[in-house]
């Protein structure tokens, strides 16, 4: 029988977080990743409002969760951060070019 969320108790648990045991959901781990990320932005007073943060975007999956969560972040919280994306092109034909074209999905996607 599956196990339940233990956050929210409703919904069928698809990952245990090694960090706490937690048996969580996929809404709930959304939650708790983003707000831990939000605690460690502000319990390090990583970022001072009107700051322009730009993000190194590769358009693999961690830059653009990262470019997600940072956009998430700075509009739930009010950062009041500038963000942009960085991105290399090295300028080799074929080298990069499928990575620059979801860098370029990416800016448009989270408007950065």
């Amino acid at each position: 029988m599956p196990r339940q969320c233990d956050i929210c108790q409703s919904a069928r648990a698809i990952i245990r977080r090694p960090k706490t045991g937690q048996r969580i959901c996929k809404e709930c781990f959304f939650y708790v990743f983003e707000t831990e990320v939000h605690h460690t932005i502000v319990d390090n007073r990583l970022f001072n409002r009107g700051a322009r943060i730009g993000i190194g975007a590769s358009g693999g999956k961690d830059s653009t969760v990262l470019a997600y969560v940072m956009k998430t972040l700075n509009q739930r919280y009010d950062y009041g951060l500038e963000l942009f994306l960085l991105s290399v092109d090295e300028g080799i034909s074929g080298y990069r070019d499928d990575s620059l074209e979801t860098v370029k999905r990416n800016q448009k996607q989270y408007e950065l």
